[in-house]
């Protein structure tokens, strides 16, 4: 498991694998010699009952879910999303898609992961305070324009009525990814090889020389 830990750390940061390993002391993901069960069941114990995506250290998987499915779906692979800053502060940040602002004390709504993505801390500080209209106007020029996870602001209009909605497009776009994609996400993504795959192919070999 330790390729599998080294991809962890590359393509999501140390903080991710830190956090990762403290929630494995729990739960024992990697017990399993299964890459993929490792991933899916951290992912479902992770969902389970989570509301807020955005505060401490919720922010670690909502990373872990917004770069795995940008990383596999558009990214050319020289995205760097762990780059730090001279002060160690991450360069890519989650930013609210309707702003903080529009939400009354307490609304749950405001850190679901259906109003998160991934902006550059420029593009970040730029439109922290605009609304959904602004923020449009402003990444129609910028890089993460391009992004899968951002298509959102390509819609005309974004109400807090369609925050449960793109949860559910991107959970059911990653579940897919990992279910029947996942020796091309470890490659693309973890820049890693199944190991179960790769498992299969040596029997496979081993089988062809014994006949």
């Amino acid at each position: 498991m330790q390729e599998l830990r080294s991809g962890f750390e590359k393509v999501f940061g140390t903080k991710f694998l830190d956090y990762f390993e403290k929630q494995d002391k729990k739960h024992k993901y990697l017990e399993s010699d299964n890459y993929q069960k490792v991933i899916q069941k951290f992912i479902e114990d992770e969902q389970e009952e989570r509301i807020n995506y955005y505060r401490g250290t919720h922010v670690h998987f909502t990373r872990f879910l917004l770069v795995s499915i940008e990383k596999f779906k558009n990214n050319d692979g020289t995205l760097d999303f762990t780059e730090l800053d001279h002060k160690g502060k991450l360069i890519w940040q989650l930013e609210h898609i309707i702003p903080q602002s529009d939400f009354e004390l307490g609304d749950s709504d405001k850190n679901k992961l259906g109003n998160l993505t991934l902006l550059h801390r420029d593009t970040n500080v730029e439109i922290s305070d605009k609304d959904f209209e602004g923020k449009k106007n402003v990444l129609k020029d910028k890089k993460e324009s391009k992004f899968f996870i951002n298509e959102v602001f390509k819609r005309g209009k974004f109400y807090k009525a369609d925050i449960e909605q793109r949860r559910n497009d991107l959970l059911t776009e990653l579940d897919n990814i990992l279910k029947n994609h996942f020796d091309e996400y470890c490659e693309k993504v973890l820049k890693i090889k199944n190991e179960s795959e790769a498992l299969k192919q040596s029997e496979r070999s081993d089988y062809e020389k014994s006949e």
